[in-house]
């Protein structure tokens, strides 16, 4: 799914859909500047200012172009993703978010092994993807539910009138 993407408040949200946006959302975070680290990282040296290698030469071939800032509709989509975490059981959030760090590096599939030691936990890898599968079933649930309730709500209004 993309920025450009409409849903309909009818349809249920899948696993997949549930899954892609919350990837999603954890790219458009890695795209959002700090602006804190930015002001930490400012220094007053003059050589480091004015670097260049012949006088004259204002190319930099270690100079690497800045990422686009985000557009509304894209800090919208990330802010509605991160919402949806706390439609997850609290004890599950965290691993939400580092399954979603994983796939969003652009990995084919969660290393859960690797997610043992950042949990806390020994072993049980199965059962981290098994919670994981839990908790995105509970928000896709959330979200189903929440879009029934809105279409309801509309079918009274219509209704009454």
């Amino acid at each position: 799914m993309t920025c450009g993407d409409v849903r309909r408040d009818s349809e249920a949200w899948t696993f997949g859909e549930v899954e892609a946006r919350l990837v999603e959302a954890m790219g458009f975070w890695w795209r959002t500047p700090d602006r804190e680290a930015a002001w930490l990282h400012i220094r007053a040296f003059w050589p480091e200012f004015c670097r260049h290698n012949h006088f004259g030469d204002y190319a930099d071939d270690e100079a690497v172009p800045r990422p686009m800032p985000l557009t509304r509709a894209q800090v919208a989509r990330r802010d509605q993703a991160t919402e949806w975490l706390l439609l997850a059981p609290e004890r599950d959030r965290r691993l939400v978010i580092l399954a979603a760090r994983a796939l969003a590096r652009g990995e084919r599939q969660v290393p859960w092994r690797a997610l043992l030691p950042q949990m806390g936990l020994r072993m049980g890898a199965d059962g981290l993807r098994m919670r994981y599968s839990r908790a995105i079933t509970a928000i896709c649930r959330q979200l189903s539910h929440g879009a029934q309730r809105r279409n309801a709500g509309q079918d009274q209004q219509f209704a009454v009138s």
